[in-house]
């Protein structure tokens, strides 16, 4: 079976929360070098874990995955030589390689004690080890923050096998397509390497974004994890969702983000309801519902009582006026035009995410046997009305933000235009219209679909969400154009979706965080509130993530979910 064999700059190597103890504040982070064969450790210290070159020919690469790289190295004579990275625990990275050729330097000058166990690095409270041994033509070696890690050769041969067993697990659900099947494998490894353990406010497993540079937890990426969370088991999602209602307030508030000790100020769009019934669908968990609903329940009403507009029952997102890069990261779509000048709207996207929220409410309500669900059906239909009442422009054809203070659209042909599908609140002719619409290609037909921003609107660039592609919503958008029944159109954008993402990952071995919908553009190129840089470092600046979560878990979801169109 071929196995994800990519190396790519940035690439995440993580240890997982699947495979024991990962608490944010303990665990060693690494993204793979570009000029070197190696790992770049971000601890308190950056370290550049790396093999010498010297003599070597070719390198052949069995397996590139978020907790394990097996390779051949072949130097001048024909000599062939193994080569491992993977972990030992989240605190330690061990590997073997040929005789001499492990290598470690810091970033950053600091004192360094030799013995014959080998480094002890240390800085200020820190201390980092680096151990090796040479023998019979080979080095074995380890990098930890917890002491010296002797190891074995056939220890760290067993620790590799194991991991690559556990993507070889998933070969019955692979695509039969070459390039598409490495990298529905390689979106398996990087939803694995977001998993936490129990940590603080966190009373259970929780997934980040990617690890470099988003730590945290955020609550919409939250929920798009757990739909592909599920592939690898039932209860990972059932957990991931749990801890974002971990740290819900007391008056139903949920934050945007929330670190083991932390919790934000804003909230983000509402979808756990509707992520928790996608749960129940695949799992049939009653018990789960029950258990989530009071909270869901809180939530909501916590988003009706400060966030609804009080004359026409629509949702408004807050918006940050001092930023001009980032005024709406509640709405989890940071630096769209759609917030450019001004402050106050009744949003669309808002608006639909909440419609979806009462309907999945409705049919948690129905599968526990309760009352609720006549209210929550009640409410739909009232939101459903409003949201065509104010936010339909018949003369365009298109949704959009209405401007509270002048009661105006606010005129930016957006993705969230297209929600309305997602959420049911299109009538059977408005639906037609929005399909008719997405199949433009000077608007929102474009190679990689679908633009956040409309490919000919006078807002539109590469920068985001000001007009770069979001897997998020080719997914939502997708689902909204099956409610409607339009569903060679879903099967279209769903293909060129996933091909589009297969294709970059096989030339730069990585999953980004956003695309170009011309398809022409690298998205290691593509601005994210300022130009890339390189070589790549989040430290100095965020670029397109890499190996970004929601893009990893969607994709799987979009494989998994559609099997019938790629195998």
């Amino acid at each position: 079976m071929h196995l994800p064999n990519i190396w790519g700059q940035g690439a995440l190597f993580a240890f997982s929360g699947l495979d024991g103890e990962c608490r944010v504040h303990s665990c060693l982070n690494g993204a793979l070098l570009g000029d070197l064969l190696g790992i770049r450790i971000h601890a308190k210290e950056l370290f550049d874990l790396y093999i010498s070159l010297d003599g070597i020919k070719d390198i052949e690469y069995e397996v590139v995955a978020s907790d394990v790289i097996r390779a051949r190295l072949k130097d001048a004579q024909g000599l062939q030589s193994d080569l491992i990275f993977t972990f030992l625990d989240q605190k330690t990275i061990v590997g073997l390689c040929g005789q001499g050729r492990a290598q470690l330097r810091s970033l950053r000058a600091l004192s360094e004690v030799r013995s014959e166990h080998g480094s002890m690095y240390t800085s200020g409270a820190s201390a980092y080890h680096f151990w090796r041994s040479d023998r019979e033509g080979q080095t074995v070696f380890s990098f930890s923050s917890n002491g010296f890690a002797p190891v074995s050769s056939e220890q760290v041969t067993a620790l590799a096998q194991k991991r690559i067993a556990y993507l070889e697990g998933f070969e019955a659900l692979c695509p039969r397509d070459e390039a598409l099947r490495l990298t529905f494998l390689k979106t398996l490894s990087i939803m694995k390497s977001q998993v936490y353990t129990a940590d603080g406010q966190f009373n259970q497993r929780w997934t980040t974004p990617n690890r470099l540079p988003h730590r945290w937890l955020w609550l919409w990426d939250s929920v798009f994890h757990s739909i592909g969370n599920v592939i690898l088991d039932e209860t990972l999602p059932k957990d991931t969702l749990l801890s974002v209602l971990d740290v819900q307030k007391p008056d139903g508030f949920v934050p945007h983000l929330a670190r083991p000790n932390f919790t934000s100020d804003i909230t983000q769009p509402p979808l756990l309801a509707w992520g928790a019934l996608k749960i129940y669908e695949k799992t049939k968990d009653i018990d789960f519902l029950a258990q989530v609903l009071p909270k869901l329940k809180m939530y909501l009403e916590w988003d009706i009582a400060n966030r609804m507009s009080p004359e026409t029952g629509l949702f408004r997102w807050h918006v940050n006026t001092d930023s001009a890069v980032c005024r709406a990261d509640e709405s989890g779509m940071d630096n769209s035009p759609r917030f450019d000048g001004v402050s106050v709207m009744e949003c669309i996207d808002f608006s639909c995410f909440m419609l979806s929220e009462a309907q999945a409410m409705e049919k948690i309500c129905a599968a526990l046997g309760l009352e609720d669900e006549k209210k929550w059906a009640s409410y739909a239909e009232t939101l459903k009305k409003a949201i065509n009442d104010y936010l339909w422009d018949e003369h365009d054809g298109c949704y959009y933000d209405r401007v509270s203070e002048s009661g105006c659209f606010h005129k930016v042909r957006s993705i969230a235009g297209f929600l309305p599908l997602f959420a049911g609140a299109c009538s059977e002719r408005t639906a037609k219209i929005l399909s008719d619409k997405l199949k433009n290609p000077a608007t929102f037909d474009t190679p990689m679909p679908l633009p956040s921003i409309a490919r000919d609107d006078e807002s539109f660039s590469l920068d985001m969400w000001r007009g770069a592609v979001w897997i998020n919503c080719n997914y939502l958008i997708s689902l909204g154009l099956r409610r409607y029944g339009f569903n060679e159109q879903a099967d279209d954008i769903i293909v060129r979706t996933v091909k589009s993402i297969a294709r970059f990952y096989m030339t730069d071995g990585v999953i980004y965080e956003m695309y170009d919908p011309d398809g022409l553009v690298p998205p290691r190129c593509i601005h994210r509130k300022g130009r890339p840089i390189e070589p790549y470092d989040p430290r100095v600046r965020y670029q397109a993530i890499r190996d970004y979560g929601w893009s990893g878990s969607l994709f799987a979801a979009m494989i998994a979910e559609n099997s019938h169109l790629f195998r």
